[in-house]
C-alpha cells in the first residue's frame, strides 16, 4: 500500500481518508473475495456466538443475507451492496461507531480481514444459497400477531372461565345478592351509586328476566356514556391546557370530551370510532381528531431552529406512541430511535408512520354550523345592518356632508386604545396594511384588526385571512396569528418589533371593502403601547397601494398617562352623539354575540397541512438524515401502498382503515381486553397497552379471542361485549373471599370471585354528590374548575377554598388541567394527561384518608348530606337508615344502628355524616 502523505492527511475528512485506503486496498488485491473461504470464517469465529441462530444481540445477525442487508435495532442497513463506505457493518468493524465497536470483546479484525469485507460488499455482497433470499419474511408467531382463532361451537364466556378453574381445582363463588348486584352494576356501568328506590324495585322484581332488563336499562342512561368516556379520556391523554412551561388553557377541547360521550351513549361501532379519531375530517366527522391533538403542547418557541425541531419531533412521537399504545396495543414509540427491540416495527416503520402524521398540527379548527345557529346569526347580521345604517351620519363622509354648525369640528378624535373605526369609499383589495409611524408608551400593541366588506369580518384567520408584518415582539403572550383571531383583549394581541412598522392582511381572494376597526385593548384594561400615527392602505396586488383611512385626520391625543373610561366611539360634536353611543354600543355587542357564534363550533382538534419529506432519522437524530420514507404502517402486518407524496388526508385514512379493518388482529383484541380490565379490574392481558413479546401473555387467551370475534361479528357494538359480560355467572358471582381460593389465587386472576376494589377519584367525587343530593346532572359544554387561576404568561393553578352549586357537576366536567390535580381526589391516583394511561394505579396513602375526611368540600357535602337526612327523617334511627340506604344501598344492622345513633348524640348528625361519606363501604365496588 503506497504511503499518504501526512500533511495532505490532516486537510482531509475522514471518510475520504476510509475510502482511499480501502480503494487502494482493492487495487493492491484484485483477486475477488470468495465469502465462503474468506469471510464466512471471520463471522462464524468472531461474529456468530452473539448474532447467530441461537442468540442475536441488537436483533441482528450474520447467518441470513436478509438479516445482514436490514440490520439491526440501530435501524441502519449492515451492509449496502456495492457501497462499502456506506456500510453500517464496516463502521462498526473499524470502531468508527462509539460504543458499538465489533467485536466488543478480543483483539479488533485485523487490517485484512476488514479490507476483505470492505471488498466483498463493494463487489455486491454475495452469499451462497443457504444464506437464504435478500428480502427475508417476518415471522409473526407471537399470540397477538396472528388472526383471531374463530371459536369453537357451544363456547362460552363462563365455559372458559370455569374450565381455567377446574384446572387449578376451583369453581364460582355463588351469585351475588340482589343489593350487590345492582350497586356493583351501577358503580361500575355509571360510575353512581343506585338510589333506594332503585334498589327497592329491583329487589322486589320477580320476573325471571329482571336482571336482564335492568342491564339494558343501565346501558340506556346518558351516564353510561360519562363513565366511560373517563376511561378512554385517560387513553386518550385529553387535556384542557397545553401543559409544560406556561401551560395556558385550551377553552375549544371539550368538544372532543363530549362527543366521546355522545360516541359511547350512541354505541358508535368501534371500528369507525377508531377511524374517526385518525381521520374524521375525511368522514364528517371533523371533531373526532381531537384525540390526535389532545396531549400535551410545548407553546414557547425559541430562535434555536434546531430546538424547534425537536420539539415538533416530539409531537409526532406523542402522536405516534398514543396511536399505537390505544388502539393497537403496541408501544410503536420505541422504534423511533432504533429497531423495536421485541416487537416487528423497524425504525423505519416507525418514520413511515410519523410520514402519516406529518401534516398534523396542534390548534383550532372550525367546525359546521347547525341550522338554529345560522337561523340566530342571520338575525344578528340584520341587526347590525340595520345600526350600520344609523350610524353612518357620524362617519367622516357624513360630517363632511353635514353643515359645520352642527359639527362644531372638522377633526376626528383622538385615537382610542379601545375602538377605532375607519371608514372610506368601497374599494376592491386583496391585502390591507397597517403601517405605525409613531407609538405612545413603547412599541405598538394592536388585539383585532378587523377588515369589513359589509358586514362580514373577511380578515379572519378562520375565513382564510393570512397575516404578515415587518416583525414581531417577540413573546409568548402576543402572536402575530392573534391579529386576525377574532378575540379581544391584551392577551390575544400582536406587538410590533419596533416603534415603526407594519402588519398586514391578504384576504383569501380579490373583496370590496369599505370599513376597517381596530384596537389597541378592546377590554379597556391597557391604555400603553398604543399607535398614535399611523396609515392604511389597500392593494390588488402588493406594492401598488391606495390610502384608505390614517390618522392625520385626528385630534393630536394629550399627553400623560389616562386611565379613566375611553370613549368607545370615533365621532364628536354631533346633537345626538348619545344616541350615536348607544348605537355603536349595541352594535359591538352584536358583533361580538354573532363571532361567538360563528365560533362556537371552533374545537381544538387540529389543523392539517400537506407536509414535505419525511426522513428516517439515525438514532432519532434530526440532523442525522437517511433515506426518504414514504407514509406506511407496520411493514410486517400491513403495506398502505401509498406513494411518497400521498395528499395529507388520504394517508391518515388509509391508516384508519387499516387499523379499523376487521381481520386487524390486534384492534378487537386490545378494546374487548380493555372492557373485560374496567369491568374486572384486571385485563386478560395485564398490560393492556403493550399486547406484543414484552408485554404478559393472556390468562384466558380462548376467552380473549371469543371475545374479540364477538365484538367484530356483531359490528363492532361494545354495548354488546358489554351486556355479555354482564349477564355472565363470572361478573354475578359475589365477592367475599374464600380460603381455597386465596391460596391459590390470591389475585382472583382466574375469577373465582368477582375482585372488589376502590372506586376512582371520579366515582367517589360523583358519589358524595350524589348521596348529598346535590348533584348537577347537566351533561356537555365547557366544564368548571377547580382551581383559582393567575393569569399571567405563566399560568399558576391555586386549588379552590371554597364551592358552589357550579362545581357540583360529574367530575368528568372538571377542566383536566395538566401538571395539576384537585386537591382532594387527585391523590386517588388521577393520570395528568401528560401522557396516555392504560391502566389506573390503586394507591393506598394518608394523604388520601386525610385528605376525604378534612377537606373543604368533602366537610361541605356531609353537611349537605346532614339537611337532606333531616329533611326526609324526623328521628334519629330514621336518619340512619335513610343515610345507610342513601351511601351503602342497604340497611343497617342492629349494632351499627345502635353505634350510629350515639355517635350522633354525641358528635352530631354533620360529624356523623362526614363518617359515613369516608367508610371503606362507601368508597368499594362490592
Amino acid at each position: 500500500m503506497k504511503s499518504i502523505d501526512v500533511k495532505w492527511m490532516t486537510l482531509v475528512p475522514a471518510c475520504y481518508l476510509v475510502a482511499a485506503t480501502l480503494s487502494t486496498a482493492f487495487a493492491a488485491d484484485a483477486k475477488p473475495v470468495d465469502f465462503v473461504t474468506e469471510i464466512k470464517p471471520v463471522f462464524t469465529e468472531r461474529c456468530i456466538k452473539c448474532h447467530g441462530p441461537d442468540k442475536q444481540k441488537g436483533q441482528f445477525r450474520v447467518d441470513r443475507l436478509a438479516a445482514l442487508l436490514r440490520g439491526g435495532n440501530s435501524g441502519e442497513p449492515a451492509v449496502l451492496p456495492g457501497d462499502a463506505t456506506g456500510s453500517f457493518l464496516v463502521k462498526l468493524i473499524r470502531h468508527e461507531e462509539e460504543e458499538l465497536e465489533m467485536p466488543p470483546k478480543g483483539d479488533p479484525l485485523t487490517a485484512q480481514q476488514i479490507a476483505r469485507i470492505s471488498q466483498w460488499i463493494a463487489e455486491g455482497a454475495k452469499t451462497p444459497d443457504s444464506y437464504g433470499p435478500a428480502e427475508g419474511v417476518v415471522e409473526l408467531t407471537h399470540w397477538s400477531f396472528l388472526p383471531v382463532n374463530p371459536p369453537a361451537k357451544n363456547s362460552t364466556l363462563d365455559g372458559f372461565v370455569r374450565d381455567k378453574l377446574k384446572a387449578s381445582g376451583l369453581k364460582l363463588s355463588q351469585t351475588a345478592s340482589r343489593r350487590t348486584l345492582i350497586r356493583r352494576l351501577h358503580l361500575v356501568m355509571l360510575g353512581l351509586p343506585p338510589t333506594p328506590k332503585e334498589v327497592s324495585a329491583f329487589e322486589s322484581d320477580k320476573r325471571s328476566d329482571a336482571w336482564e332488563r335492568l342491564v339494558d336499562k343501565i346501558l340506556a342512561r346518558p351516564q353510561y356514556g360519562e363513565r366511560w368516556a373517563s376511561h378512554w379520556l385517560d387513553l386518550a391523554r385529553f387535556g384542557e391546557t397545553h401543559g409544560f412551561e406556561i401551560n395556558r388553557e385550551r377553552p375549544h377541547a371539550w368538544l372532543y370530551r363530549d362527543w366521546v360521550i355522545r360516541s359511547f351513549n350512541e354505541d358508535k361501532p368501534y371500528n369507525e370510532f377508531v377511524r374517526e379519531q385518525i381521520a374524521g375530517d375525511a368522514l364528517d366527522v371533523p371533531i373526532g381528531t381531537g384525540f390526535l391533538v389532545a396531549g400535551p403542547v410545548d407553546q414557547v418557541k425559541g430562535k434555536d431552529p434546531k430546538l424547534n425541531v425537536i420539539q415538533r419531533m416530539n409531537e409526532l412521537d406523542d402522536i405516534i406512541n398514543t396511536t399505537g399504545t390505544a388502539f393497537l396495543g403496541l408501544t410503536t414509540g420505541c422504534a423511533r430511535c432504533h429497531n423495536h427491540k421485541f416487537d416487528p416495527i423497524s425504525q423505519k416503520d416507525y418514520y413511515a408512520m410519523q410520514a402519516v402524521f406529518a401534516g398534523v398540527q396542534h390548534g383550532n379548527r372550525t367546525l359546521p354550523l347547525s341550522k338554529s345557529t345560522k337561523s340566530k346569526i342571520a338575525e344578528l347580521t340584520e341587526q347590525i345592518r340595520s345600526l350600520t345604517a344609523q350610524l353612518e351620519r357620524f362617519t367622516p363622509d357624513a360630517r363632511r356632508r353635514t353643515p359645520p354648525a352642527t359639527l362644531g369640528k372638522t377633526l376626528r378624535p383622538a385615537v382610542s386604545t379601545r375602538h377605532n373605526i375607519e371608514t372610506f369609499e368601497p374599494v376592491q383589495v386583496k391585502y390591507v396594511r397597517f403601517t405605525i409611524e409613531a407609538s405612545y408608551r413603547a412599541q405598538a400593541c394592536i388585539d383585532e384588526l378587523e377588515v369589513f366588506s359589509g358586514e362580514q369580518n373577511v380578515a379572519l384567520a378562520l375565513v382564510g385571512g393570512k397575516a404578515t408584518s415587518s416583525g414581531d415582539f417577540v413573546h409568548p403572550l402576543h402572536k402575530l396569528e392573534q391579529i386576525n383571531d377574532g378575540e379581544y383583549g391584551n392577551e390575544r394581541s400582536w406587538i410590533a418589533a419596533n416603534n415603526t412598522g407594519w402588519v398586514q392582511i391578504e384576504l383569501p381572494e380579490l373583496t370590496t371593502i369599505e370599513r376597517i376597526e381596530w384596537g389597541r385593548d378592546r377590554t379597556g384594561k391597557w391604555d400603553d403601547r398604543l399607535a398614535v400615527g399611523y396609515r392604511i392602505e389597500g392593494a390588488k396586488e402588493p406594492g401598488t397601494w391606495q390610502l384608505l383611512a390614517s390618522s392625520a385626520d385626528r385630534e393630536r391625543r394629550a399627553s400623560g398617562s389616562s386611565k379613566k373610561r375611553e370613549p368607545q366611539y370615533d365621532f364628536v360634536g354631533h346633537p345626538q352623539e348619545e344616541k350615536g353611543a348607544e348605537w355603536l354600543e349595541q352594535l359591538t355587542l352584536a358583533r361580538g354575540r354573532k363571532y361567538q357564534l360563528e365560533s362556537s363550533t371552533m374545537a381544538y382538534v387540529g389543523k392539517f397541512g400537506q407536509p414535505g419529506p419525511t426522513h428516517r432519522l439515525y438514532r432519532g437524530e434530526p440532523e442525522a438524515k437517511r433515506e426518504r420514507v414514504g407514509p406506511g404502517g407496520i411493514s410486517a402486518l400491513t403495506s398502505l401502498e401509498l406513494p411518497l407524496d400521498s395528499p395529507e388526508q388520504d394517508r391518515r385514512l388509509a391508516f384508519a382503515n387499516w387499523v379499523s379493518h376487521d381481520k386487524n388482529p390486534l384492534t378487537a383484541r386490545v378494546i374487548v381486553n380493555r372492557l373485560w380490565q374496567f369491568h374486572f379490574g384486571t385485563g386478560i392481558v395485564d398490560t393492556p397497552s403493550d399486547l406484543g413479546r414484552n408485554g404478559t401473555p393472556p390468562s384466558h387467551p380462548q376467552l380473549l379471542d371469543w371475545l374479540a370475534h364477538e365484538l367484530v361479528s356483531n359490528k363492532w357494538s361494545l354495548k354488546h361485549i358489554h351486556r355479555q359480560l354482564l349477564l355472565s355467572d363470572t361478573w354475578q358471582q359475589d365477592s367475599r373471599s374464600r380460603r381455597a381460593g386465596m391460596r391459590v389465587d390470591a389475585a382472583s386472576r382466574l375469577l373465582w370471585r368477582f375482585p372488589p376494589r376502590r372506586l376512582e377519584a371520579e366515582g367517589i367525587r360523583d358519589s358524595i354528590l350524589a348521596a348529598s343530593g346535590v348533584l348537577d346532572a347537566r351533561a356537555g359544554g365547557p366544564g368548571f374548575s377547580a382551581f383559582k387561576v393567575e393569569k399571567e404568561n405563566v399560568r399558576h393553578y391555586h386549588a379552590k377554598d371554597s364551592y358552589g352549586p357550579d362545581d357540583w357537576r360529574r367530575m368528568i366536567y372538571m377542566t383536566k388541567v395538566r401538571q395539576e390535580r384537585d386537591s382532594v381526589f387527585g391523590t386517588f391516583d388521577c393520570p395528568d394527561a401528560s401522557q396516555t394511561v392504560a391502566t389506573r394505579s390503586r394507591s393506598t396513602t394518608p394523604l388520601q384518608a386525610m385528605g376525604l375526611f378534612n377537606s373543604t368540600f368533602v366537610i361541605q357535602q356531609a353537611h349537605l348530606l346532614s339537611k337532606r337526612l333531616q329533611a326526609e327523617t324526623t328521628t334519629r334511627p330514621a336518619q340512619v337508615d335513610r343515610a345507610w340506604h342513601l351511601c351503602f344501598q342497604r340497611a343497617p344492622d342492629r349494632d351499627e344502628a345502635a353505634d350510629a345513633v350515639a355517635f350522633i348524640k354525641e358528635k352530631g348528625l354533620n360529624e356523623f355524616c362526614r363518617a359515613v361519606l369516608n367508610a371503606n363501604e362507601f368508597v368499594f365496588i362490592p
